[in-house]
């Protein structure tokens, strides 16, 4: 039974918990069903699924091997560079009616995630965001996240393709496409990568100015892994089997970086649209800070990932977070 305390868009939640994008996702259509499923069937207040991508995508394990996924407990820290492992648009769009009905039938919502792939052969990524927010307002989800934070697709050079959210001009040009050609005021939210570095943080103000030409975003997602991350073994050797070893890093070492993500885009945005916090969300302790600090919900992955259990796992943070807003 949704919760009218809790809502992102307008869309009623459960709770303030929601699992973020990458946490539901892979190759195989199936599997994805299966994980729907397991989290149906939990306290979670929404559930996000993707990103996906125009083409399908096997993801970095098929092309370098393994690891491409690393936690290290000791440190907190969880290290990722799986190259978005997808079934595309066209089997995403299709299997959207069974996802729907599954999520719903437990009374949760869906959060459909895609993301742009900088490959030209699919397209210009403006035009790869409007299809892929298009499309999926078509298929009866609940909201809509577009992902322009995603790094981890490696070129043939063994770096990373670039991230779209850093690009004033492409993400001037996104809104106008969007407002001409989606509308403004659809369910439609915006995933956003870290701002980290001083010369990151001055596009801050830049980006919110953007965002708030239109009205096309109805909430905002902050990241949920820090770029260019690398994972060591003891002698020093990167662990992760992707050219130069990097990744992104989330996991709970990650909590203060992805709070002052929340509070600079808070202080940028007001209450013009619903922030969703994601980086470092571990307890339920951190889902109340997180609303403290003026995010309407709070999302993560390794809480999910490093969990045997969802249901108990989703259940003790739920627990925690109602302890600690008494």
């Amino acid at each position: 039974m949704a919760n009218a305390e809790y809502a992102v868009a307008g869309v009623e939640l459960d709770s303030p918990l929601l699992n973020a994008a990458g946490s539901i996702n892979g190759p195989n259509a199936e599997g994805l069903l299966r994980e729907v499923d397991l989290l149906a069937s939990t306290g979670i207040g929404a559930i996000t699924v993707g990103s996906f991508t125009i083409p399908r995508q096997e993801g970095n394990e098929v092309k370098f091997g393994s690891p491409t996924y690393h936690y290290d407990a000791v440190e907190g820290k969880t290290y990722n560079s799986m190259g978005l492992p997808n079934i595309g648009l066209d089997e995403a769009v299709a299997l959207a009616p069974d996802v729907v009905s599954r999520s719903h039938d437990k009374g949760k919502p869906v959060i459909y995630s895609g993301s742009p792939t900088m490959s030209p052969e699919s397209g210009e990524s403006v035009e790869q965001a409007r299809r892929l927010v298009y499309e999926f307002l078509q298929t009866g989800v609940d909201l809509v996240e577009l992902n322009v934070s995603c790094p981890n697709v490696v070129t043939e050079g063994g770096g990373r393709k670039p991230i779209m959210g850093y690009d004033l001009e492409s993400m001037a040009e996104l809104i106008d496409v969007l407002a001409s050609e989606v509308g403004e005021g659809q369910r439609v939210g915006v995933k956003l990568p870290p701002y980290v570095t001083d010369e990151e943080k001055l596009l801050i103000p830049e980006v919110a100015k953007i965002l708030r030409a239109k009205n096309v975003f109805s909430f905002l997602v902050t990241a949920n892994t820090i770029p260019n991350q690398i994972a060591r073994n003891q002698d020093g050797n990167p662990i992760l089997s992707v050219p130069n070893g990097a990744g992104g890093m989330s996991g709970p070492a990650t909590k203060e970086a992805g709070r002052e993500q929340l509070q600079m885009w808070h202080e940028q945005m007001g209450d013009r649209l619903d922030i969703v916090s994601a980086l470092g969300v571990d307890s339920g302790q951190e889902v109340a800070v997180r609303r403290s600090l003026g995010a309407v919900a709070a999302e993560g992955v390794t809480f999910l990932w490093e969990s045997d259990n969802w249901a108990s796992k989703v259940s003790k943070v739920l627990h925690d977070f109602a302890d600690a807003v008494e």
